[in-house]
């Protein structure tokens, strides 16, 4: 370890928690807009939602099911569920199985759509 490398760790640090903030806020807008508009399908954009929900908990250390990203999409669980199929297949999502329980998988953001999430998020709010 040298000298600098403390001071690189904790920059790190600050703009992971600057990204997460500016994500929390993100999806607070994104929901409230929901609410006031309503009308979901003229201003939905599941797929973004998704990341989004995975960004927070990615930065939160949750896991994320397969189930629980679909209820954040706001779709219906097929539609949600071949949503997040097709994000697996462009590599932008990582499914893995629950070792615990086999008949469940997590969901997590490919590494480097994690790193272009926090650099987008790191550089203000949407």
């Amino acid at each position: 370890m040298t000298l600098g490398d403390g001071h690189r760790d904790e920059t790190q640090k600050e703009i992971a928690d600057l990204a997460l903030a500016n994500a929390r806020r993100t999806l607070r807008r994104r929901l409230l807009r929901k609410q006031l508009l309503g009308n979901d399908e003229l201003f939905g954009e599941p797929a973004w939602d998704m990341l989004i929900d995975l960004f927070i908990h990615e930065g939160e250390a949750k896991p994320v099911s397969t189930s629980s990203l679909g209820i954040a999409s706001g779709l219906g669980m097929s539609s949600a569920l071949r949503l997040v199929q097709r994000l697996c297949e462009a590599e932008l999502l990582v499914r893995t199985s629950d070792p615990a329980d086999g008949r469940r998988n997590f969901i997590r953001l490919a590494p480097e759509v994690a790193h272009r999430l926090t650099a987008y998020f790191a550089a203000g709010e949407e």
